[in-house]
């Protein structure tokens, strides 16, 4: 029986407009042509992330001498609070808004919809993870002056060896603290990946392959992300000890449509602030390849 391309048009118009009925065009549909994973935030792993109740204020007690850096709100700079009992960490929003006509929607064979909430979460999490390596570098590379507590940058020539990265350990346990995570680019870990499994204890299982952990060495979860630059290498120490991150608003996805215009659209975003306050538990490492 062949279907007329009207009464295709007719069907589809009839399901768009109900979650089970797009459903039902999604199960005859093709998977799009794609290049790559969707990504995944993978910066907040190195933070201590609490989610903040009605009403209440991002303002965290410090101890005696200690330097925080925050996002500002407008989530964009980096500023340092060096006097004071108490610190402020800003939140600020981070939205995405992506939408399609229509008549887009009924050309594709694929469930656009779904794609266009799942790209914007991604677009919103790469975001999040820019802003937290950018903490990073502001402690690692200016953050506390002449302060003696600073783990000064550890320059290299590729390849990243068993050596220097047992240097970059011993700098934050100098300080009574352990390394937890190891964040870099996937070009970086191939040179760990040569290490063998004497040392290095790989994931197997395929959700954490997805999220960019691919293991752990000496105790410490390696996490790669294509946000880092190839040759640069951060080492934290446990999320409690190295910065917080409160959450105002988690990843949040609102329909956003306009009759006017004929498009479906969402709204997606969240509102979160980053501060990290222990610049002895960071340690930097610069590769030249």
């Amino acid at each position: 029986m062949t279907v007329s391309n009207a009464a295709k048009s007719q069907m589809i118009g009839k399901f768009i407009n109900s979650f089970q009925g797009r459903q039902k065009i999604a199960a005859s549909m093709q998977q799009p042509l794609r290049e790559r994973r969707d990504y995944a935030a993978v910066g907040r792993k190195a933070f201590l992330v609490e989610e903040l109740p009605d009403g209440a204020l991002p303002y965290y007690d410090k101890d005696p001498d200690v330097t925080a850096f925050v996002i500002s709100e407008g989530g964009e700079s980096i500023s340092s609070l060096l006097v004071g009992e108490r610190v402020q960490i800003p939140t600020f929003e981070i939205a995405s808004r992506p939408e399609v006509s229509l008549s887009e929607i009924r050309q594709r064979r694929y469930d656009v919809l779904e794609r266009m909430q799942k790209q914007g979460a991604s677009m919103i999490q790469a975001a999040e993870d820019e802003r937290a390596f950018a903490i990073m570098d502001a402690v690692a590379a200016d953050g506390f002056g002449s302060s003696a507590a600073v783990n000064p940058d550890i320059p290299l020539v590729a390849p990243l060896t068993k050596s220097s990265l047992a240097d970059a350990y011993g700098a934050i346990e100098s300080h009574g603290l352990q390394v937890a995570r190891v964040f870099m680019n996937p070009r970086d870990f191939t040179d760990i990946r040569k290490y063998g499994n004497d040392m290095l204890d790989p994931d197997s299982q395929r959700s954490l392959l997805q999220v960019g952990s691919l293991g752990s060495i000496w105790g410490a979860a390696l996490i790669t992300t294509r946000l880092i630059p190839e040759g640069t290498v951060y080492l934290t120490t446990e999320p409690e000890f190295f910065g917080r991150i409160p959450v105002r608003q988690e990843l949040t996805v609102l329909s956003a449509d306009n009759p006017a215009a004929r498009t479906i659209g969402f709204s997606v975003f969240e509102e979160l602030g980053i501060g990290c306050h222990n610049p002895r538990g960071l340690q930097r490492m610069i590769i030249a390849r």
